[in-house]
């Protein structure tokens, strides 16, 4: 038994080692976490949606560990600089919004961007649970994900994202926020076409996958 577990270790370890970007995303995805944990355990949240969306952020952090740790090497990588670029960008944007000046919002506003940014939370993390050993922010294929939240839309994940980021702005409550998240919706509908190409090529079954299942929300696009 110990063998086997030794010999499971050893596959594993050795393709996060050789993957430069994947053991630096392990390295600051896990600061994020014990940063929000610290914070959790601090000050929690406002009220029982402040304490919900903490936990689910924590969660969501921990998830993006979990699976970088278990994934395997990649089948095929995109060639594309510009694709790269706007998988990292989108990324990165979310955390404009803390540097952004804005206003308060009012009672039903705030009340709206914290629905949504829990839910948004919520659902990233449910469809983390399914894309496992699939996940990477750069485009590659592994595998095709099709269970869970991946039986409705190709991109769930960007779909939470983008949800929880529009809580984020209105929270702002500026222009320049929302400028943001437009900006965020179109670098993440630019990411996902980008992998797609990816996807079609490396992945014979995931054209019939893609054929009878929507982008990123369901009936709609």
């Amino acid at each position: 038994m110990r063998e086997r577990e030794g010999a499971a270790l050893h596959r594993r370890v050795p393709a996060l080692s050789a993957d430069p970007g994947g053991l630096a995303v392990v390295v600051l995805v896990t600061l994020l976490l014990v940063s929000r944990l610290w914070r959790l355990a601090s000050h929690g949240g406002t009220g029982v949606l402040g304490w919900l969306t903490t936990s689910l952020i924590c969660a969501f952090y921990a998830m993006i560990v979990w699976c970088y740790l278990r994934r395997g090497r990649a089948v095929a990588t995109s060639p594309s600089a510009m694709a790269h670029l706007a998988a990292v960008t989108a990324t990165m944007i979310p955390f404009i919004f803390a540097l952004l000046p804005g206003q308060r919002p009012g009672t039903g506003q705030q009340l709206a961007a914290d629905v949504l940014l829990a839910a948004g939370t919520a659902w990233a993390v449910w469809s983390l649970v399914f894309l496992g050993r699939n996940l990477s922010i750069l485009a590659q294929a592994r595998g095709v994900a099709n269970r869970g939240p991946y039986r409705w839309v190709r991109h769930p994940l960007y779909t939470g994202e983008l949800v929880s980021a529009l809580g984020v702005a209105l929270t702002v409550g500026s222009a320049a926020a929302m400028a943001v998240w437009l900006a965020l919706c179109g670098l993440q509908i630019y990411r996902a076409a980008r992998e797609e190409q990816l996807l079609l090529r490396a992945l014979p079954e995931y054209r019939d996958y893609r054929r009878r299942t929507a982008a990123l929300l369901p009936g709609i696009f």
